[in-house]
């Protein structure tokens, strides 16, 4: 077993329909609108303006209000409302299956207590295992900015499912070293379905096929995550100097010189290689 989203644990379980975990899922997606959504709606920021503050994050380890706030394009007050309307608003995904009539209190709260319990004795088998690898904290961090920025692009959940069981995968492998005070190596390769939904979010246009303007947007995410450890890393005085990523052969890379941390998204899957 390994660790999952609710929905997917209902899924397999036969609780839920792969039609009822589509239907909610996009219906509480429409509900829980981004900052920058609601700060739009609410006509505060124009979407252009909301697409220079994502456009910004994307260099920067800090929310939207703050970078919002250090553009002159939102005030804090307004930030501070933002957050109460989004909070307000916010709809959980129990709850959307209740309104839906897909479950019922009983039903839900019965299947949650279950899935937690489950999920709690996942985490601690994937902690000892990060433990028992890391050095000085590399690892965590390299997956907490990961996980933060994929969220940030892709409006998206993610969560850490696997370490050290991924073999050859299937997918784009991009590849970025860090040298310096700290050597990292740092690959990423994502399902085909990932790479998309990245890069339609990167772009903010669709694409229905992986073609070289893809593979350069994955090349150019995997610089963005490492941009970010580095400077976590150089708040710290680390000397530290990023070689220019490069997409990697999936028949010659050798996933065996690697530590594997997958990840599940509700688009797909996605995988860290990290060489320290």
């Amino acid at each position: 077993m390994a660790i999952k989203f609710f929905g997917h644990y209902l899924l397999d379980n036969g609780i839920l329909s792969n039609f009822e975990l589509v239907e909610a899922v996009d219906y509480q997606t429409s509900k829980n609108l981004s900052l920058g959504e609601l700060a739009v709606r609410e006509q505060l920021i124009t979407a252009k303006d909301a697409d220079k503050i994502n456009d910004k994050q994307r260099s920067l380890d800090k929310r939207f209000g703050e970078v919002a706030i250090e553009l002159s394009l939102l005030t804090d007050p307004q930030i501070m409302d933002l957050l109460g309307l989004q909070k307000k608003e916010k709809v959980f995904f129990g709850e959307v299956l209740i309104l839906k009539n897909f479950l019922t209190q009983e039903k839900l709260d019965e299947a949650l207590a279950k899935f937690e319990e489950e999920q709690k004795l996942e985490v601690v088998k994937l902690d000892d295992k990060i433990e028992a690898i890391d050095k000085d904290g590399v690892i965590k961090d390299s997956i907490g900015i990961l996980q933060k920025l994929y969220t940030r692009v892709v409006h998206d959940y993610i969560k850490l499912t696997n370490v050290n069981k991924v073999e050859n995968n299937n997918g784009i492998i991009a590849l970025q070293k860090m040298r310096g005070d700290i050597h990292l190596d740092f690959a990423l390769q994502p399902d085909d379905a990932v790479s998309l939904a990245i890069s339609s979010k990167f772009l903010k246009m669709d694409f229905d096929a992986i073609d070289e303007m893809v593979i350069d947007i994955i090349a150019e995410f995997v610089n963005v995550v490492l941009g970010n450890i580095a400077v976590k890393f150089s708040a710290e005085s680390t000397k530290l100097n990023l070689t220019p990523p490069t997409i990697m052969d999936v028949d010659t890379f050798v996933y065996s010189d690697y530590y594997s941390f997958e990840f599940g998204t509700t688009q797909g899957s996605i995988t860290l290689f990290l060489k320290l």
